[in-house]
């Protein structure tokens, strides 16, 4: 074979696409082509990928997988932020499929060329086409570290949030860390940083006994025993051959899930940098006393107020002497003996079903619970009083009669 210098002496180094033709032919040319093409093409495509994966490693969405929506606050939502790394993710898929389709064209047109030439001129045409690809792939090589550095600076700087989302009335001022991470709504939560393998199996026992009659037969019979006192063999519930098989398929199932769960948390113990800032911020908040966060009346924003100004305006409601009226004895525990009585009668009497009576049946009442919703759309912010029931001795009975 012969040194590099006897090689350019005898063959051209510019102009060698005229030469090939010239000497060679053009199928001979239309072949250098093609394998300085995919050479080419191989090289960049490598390039994406790298520039891919740092994007992935560093929480960093690039450019082209920015998108509209027809509502704008979709676009700071952890659902819209999701969504574009999954997409980020289709593209690296895509192309190392298209790295690999690229090989072998490339593999193919090089044996082709290796194959119509000599080997002296193979080797000067393989210089040559390394020499003009190396000067385009530094090229794109640069024009993507710059792009890098400018998704790094975004990425680091002041992110984007919708200032309508979170409105301050207290008197803290809240930093554009705070600001963001309120800004992902109530409804936003973080992965747990552990798996409690014990809610997950009450859960699953919980559900099991949902669609069986279980639970309906546990419920008359802890009723019946409390009321009654008395414990017969036939109130024993034994499973039959169905129940039985969906409890062991349910239990090899909860058991599966909760292995692959910590093998999960095992190999992702360190939360990214997002995450933990987050948690730092909600903490921080969470601890501060001097304020309440909560919705508005209208929408699915955030609302900070002072606590003493909430009270205040609670305490203005509930004074309202049209409104509310204050009571010397707490009645829940009256009026649940009473709707127990009436229920229990009506179920003797057979006007209601074992399912209605067990459903509607008050235990463990509790006074109504209220609270109140900015409305921040009005001056001076009134609150709208909101007065919840649940837990009261008539909750079950509204359940149960819609």
């Amino acid at each position: 074979m012969m040194n590099a210098s006897n090689t350019r002496n005898r063959y051209p180094t510019v102009d060698i696409d005229d030469y090939i033709r010239q000497h060679h032919g053009s199928h001979f040319l239309y072949i250098y082509r093609n394998v300085k093409k995919f050479y080419h093409r191989f090289d960049a495509v490598q390039l994406d990928i790298e520039f891919l994966k740092i994007c992935r490693s560093k929480d960093i969405i690039p450019s082209f997988l920015w998108f509209k929506t027809a509502n704008n606050d979709l676009s700071s939502s952890p659902v819209y932020k999701a969504c574009q790394r999954k997409l980020l993710n289709v593209e690296i898929d895509a192309k190392r499929k298209k790295l690999n389709d690229l090989k072998i064209m490339y593999k193919f047109s090089l044996n082709h060329l290796r194959e119509l030439s000599s080997a002296d001129f193979f080797e000067h045409l393989f210089q040559i086409m390394m020499s003009e690809c190396s000067y385009l792939i530094n090229k794109k090589r640069r024009t993507l570290n710059k792009k890098l550095l400018s998704l790094c600076s975004i990425n680091n700087s002041t992110r984007y949030y919708n200032a309508k989302v979170v409105t301050n009335l207290s008197s803290r001022v809240l930093s554009d860390e705070e600001l963001i991470c309120l800004a992902n709504g109530l409804d936003y939560c973080l992965p747990p940083k552990s798996i409690n393998s014990m809610n997950v199996a009450s859960n699953v026992e919980t559900f099991f006994q949902r669609i069986t009659d279980v639970y309906q037969h546990q419920k008359k019979f802890m009723n019946e025993h409390k009321e009654y006192e008395a414990i017969s063999e036939s109130d024993i519930r034994v499973l039959n051959t169905k129940e039985l098989t969906l409890a062991n398929d349910l239990s090899s199932l909860t058991k599966s899930f909760l292995q692959r769960a910590n093998q999960c948390q095992i190999q992702k113990n360190k939360f990214d940098f997002e995450q933990q800032n987050y948690r730092k911020l909600l903490q921080k908040l969470k601890e501060d006393t001097s304020i309440i966060i909560t919705r508005p009346d209208n929408g699915r924003g955030v609302v900070l107020m002072d606590k003493q100004d909430y009270v205040n305006k609670i305490h203005a409601i509930l004074n309202d002497p049209s409104k509310f009226s204050s009571l010397s004895e707490d009645p829940p525990l009256a009026r649940e003996n009473s709707l127990k009585s009436l229920l229990r009668k009506l179920h003797d009497q057979g006007q209601i079903t074992d399912q209605f009576y067990y459903l509607a049946r008050p235990t463990g009442s509790n006074p109504g619970r209220l609270y109140g919703l900015p409305k921040v759309h009005k001056d001076g912010v009134p609150l709208r009083p909101v007065l919840s029931s649940i837990g009261t001795f008539n909750y079950g009975l509204g359940k149960a009669l819609t």
